[in-house]
């Protein structure tokens, strides 16, 4: 299959950085059922005569699922719902709205719940005499064995005459690695923004890729989305080795170490640089890494970008013009901000390579790149800009960074 892949970590990022765009959650959500229902309506004949059996597990795939189940209800001649979790209801707040609304659906959709480790007779039954089954169990976030009562819906659905539907990837599949050990088998998967590594691994049946809203600036966006991904695997136990040339850059670069980082060295020498034990190099200095160079003047994002990836591709290494939008380009990404008060002092420019630079000992370049240009300016946004006590602002940072890594652990 041809087109891109989309890894676990880049949904989460694109999800959260389209709703900073202004596109929330529910939105996705609601764009994604209704792609589901229709990629349903395009490959099922007759499907006023059918009996169709939505399978929501209790995150958001479940919800994409019940939003599908909503739109199927005035094409299918019947429509089940089968929640199954724990707590009997959805986890997620878009999900619980979704949930809400197929229950309130009193005569065209006939909603189940399944709370325990064992299927009752009767939704046995119900799985077994579908037409049609929706598959929106697990998502994306699925690790691990499979116990009951997954493992038993999960072989009721294979030994089924329905056609199956899986929401973005059949449940139980590891959508990253497709390693699984009970997997749901369906006909039909429909990936939702974009296919994910699984489809090269495992058969997932005819794969259709469909799109459901998510601007494209939600790739190129330095957002909460880059946050959430760098700072999940953030390391302080690394050694950071700086080259300080008594700038301001450098300087605001090693306060921020100083306060984060137990082994830190540093060396006097020309131009400013700073790395993390297997991370990225980040220089003043051409053909050390990461190229930081000063920002044109720009008048939107659009040209910030394109100046900087044309630098990238005649420097042959990544490149970071610092300043206005802080546009950063690699041979593969592009990274900037539009949305949060520019840097305007060298000092806190400096933390933010830094912090850069600790986070891509663990994340992706971009990702790493993404989170600092998002999460120091952010604080220039609840502090001051431009700060009147840098090492306040120091603090504040790292207080933000402390408290986003606990909220990700």
């Amino acid at each position: 299959m041809t087109g891109r892949r989309l890894r676990s970590r880049d949904i989460t990022a694109i999800d959260l950085n389209s709703e900073y765009l202004g596109v929330p959650r529910r939105i996705l959500m609601e764009n994604a059922g209704a792609e589901v229902a229709r990629a349903v309506a395009e490959n099922v004949d007759d499907l006023g005569s059918k009996r169709v059996v939505v399978l929501a597990g209790s995150g958001n795939n479940g919800g994409d699922a019940l939003v599908a189940a909503r739109h199927l209800a005035s094409l299918a001649k019947e429509v089940h719902v089968l929640l199954i979790s724990r707590t009997g209801e959805p986890r997620t707040e878009e999900a619980r709205d979704a949930w809400e609304a197929v229950r309130r659906m009193a005569f065209t959709v006939r909603c189940h719940v399944l709370t325990g480790d064992e299927v009752p007779t009767e939704l046995r039954e119900l799985i077994s005499s579908a037409d049609v089954i929706i598959d929106g169990v697990f998502g994306t976030g699925i690790r691990g064995d499979i116990g009951r009562p997954y493992s038993e819906v999960f072989a009721l659905v294979n030994s089924s005459r329905a056609t199956v539907f899986a929401v973005d990837v059949p449940s139980g599949v590891n959508p990253d690695t497709g390693e699984y050990s009970k997997r749901v088998r369906a006909d039909f998967t429909v990936c939702l923004h974009a296919a994910k590594p699984f489809v090269d691994l495992v058969d997932a049946g005819r794969v259709l890729v469909r799109p459901i809203g998510a601007p494209p600036e939600a790739e190129l966006i330095a957002g909460p989305g880059d946050a959430e991904v760098a700072l999940s695997g953030l390391r302080r136990d690394v050694t950071v080795r700086m080259t300080y040339d008594g700038s301001e850059l450098a300087l605001g670069a090693r306060l921020l170490l100083e306060r984060l980082v137990a082994d830190l060295r540093v060396v006097g020498g020309e131009g400013f640089s700073v790395d993390a034990e297997g991370g990225a190099q980040f220089s003043t200095v051409r053909g050390r890494g990461v190229l930081l160079i000063t920002s044109g003047a720009h008048r939107d994002p659009g040209e910030a970008l394109s100046s900087v990836r044309a630098r990238s591709e005649s420097a042959g290494c990544p490149v970071w013009a610092l300043g206005g939008f802080d546009p950063f380009a690699s041979k593969d990404h592009l990274k900037a901000n539009w949305l949060e008060p520019e840097h305007v002092t060298e000092p806190t420019r400096g933390a933010m390579v830094a912090l850069a630079a600790l986070l891509s000992a663990s994340v992706e370049l971009h990702y790493a790149v993404g989170a600092s240009i998002y999460l120091t300016r952010r604080v220039l946004r609840e502090t001051a800009n431009p700060p009147s006590d840098v090492g306040a602002y120091l603090n504040a940072l790292c207080d933000r960074i402390e408290s986003s890594s606990r909220q990700n652990r």
